[in-house]
């Protein structure tokens, strides 16, 4: 029986699951020899049976399922969930030794043992981490790079490997979708400033079939593509990159989780998904309304000649 339960947000979106797995990292490390469980609404026990630190998945929906995933022998319960009462009901009923969730203005918040008052302009990744440093104190910030090398093992010798990842994807449609034209315009401006001899790799999903051959149609020497790759493919890809562009999507949070430099290009401000810290920028249009294609090529590689300055030149950060 697991000893550790962790109740994830498990909309079925890749994002919200990678910004869970650096939480049960720091889990594992923590406490190597006890059980974890995780416990989800959806069916997305793939992401996290295939993690080496998660020993279970449990798929539940209901009050009485959350809470027999309390068991007598539960000491750690986890819940990363901020906008239902219902996982701080399900601790107060088994109140389990060691309880972790977030504040949120909620009458259960009083059954956490130790907690992190949420805010929607904290990235989420960084939140989860910042609850469980309420426990004991760790460095965020080399958790999660730590967590995808641990993903990425032996591909880190083997993965693809590029001066440059772009992600232009967007699972969540085409408003988050800023276009491959304009990537393609954005990498011939980052060889003037990284050097003709800049190599590209385009990381691509199943819903990007169409870019994917777009861009073998055009048959640059520069470039290449990562189709429907593996998170700990995806893992080493990022952890070798110089810069990563990224459109919100999947494995936008491999990229800022690996903690490289790092540019996000976004239809509207959205810091709960945006880890907005030195060596990384997000770019938005002057006006929302406009939609996310009114950014131009030169405003982001503006954002990448920053990104890479500060990357060049850490100790002079502003």
């Amino acid at each position: 029986m697991s000893e550790i339960v962790v109740y994830v947000r498990s909309q079925q979106k890749l994002g919200d699951q990678i910004v869970a797995m650096p939480t049960l990292y720091q889990l594992k490390e923590w406490w190597p020899s006890r059980r974890i469980s995780v416990v989800a609404r959806d069916d997305v026990g793939a992401f996290y049976q295939a993690l080496p630190w998660v020993n279970e998945f449990v798929r539940t929906s209901t009050l009485g399922g959350y809470l027999r995933c309390l068991k007598k022998e539960t000491q750690v319960s986890v819940s990363l969930h901020h906008s239902s009462e219902r996982f701080g009901l399900v601790n107060l009923l088994r109140l389990p030794p060691i309880r972790l969730g977030f504040r949120h203005g909620r009458l259960t918040d009083i059954v956490w043992t130790h907690w992190h008052r949420k805010n929607i302009a904290e990235y989420i990744g960084q939140a989860n981490l910042n609850m469980l440093a309420s426990y004991r104190p760790f460095d965020v910030e080399r958790v999660p790079r730590a967590c995808f090398e641990a993903l990425a093992g032996s591909h880190l010798r083997t993965a693809q490997s590029a001066d440059v990842v772009m992600i232009p994807g967007g699972g969540s449609g085409a408003f988050k979708r800023w276009s491959l034209a304009n990537y393609v315009q954005l990498a011939d401006g980052l060889k003037r400033v990284m050097g003709e001899g800049a190599r590209f790799l385009f990381v691509l999903g199943q819903q990007e079939a169409a870019e994917r051959d777009a861009l073998q149609a055009m048959q640059r020497p520069d470039f290449a593509v990562a189709y429907c790759r593996t998170i700990p493919e995806l893992s080493a890809i990022m952890l070798r990159a110089r810069l990563v562009v990224a459109n919100d999507c999947g494995p936008s949070h491999i990229a800022q989780g690996a903690c490289v430099p790092y540019v996000g290009i976004f239809n509207e401000t959205n810091p709960e998904w945006f880890w907005q810290r030195p060596g990384s920028a997000a770019v938005v249009p002057r006006r929302p309304q406009d939609g996310i294609n009114a950014i131009t090529p030169d405003e982001v590689l503006a954002a990448c000649r920053n990104v890479l300055e500060h990357h060049a030149h850490p100790a002079h950060a502003g």
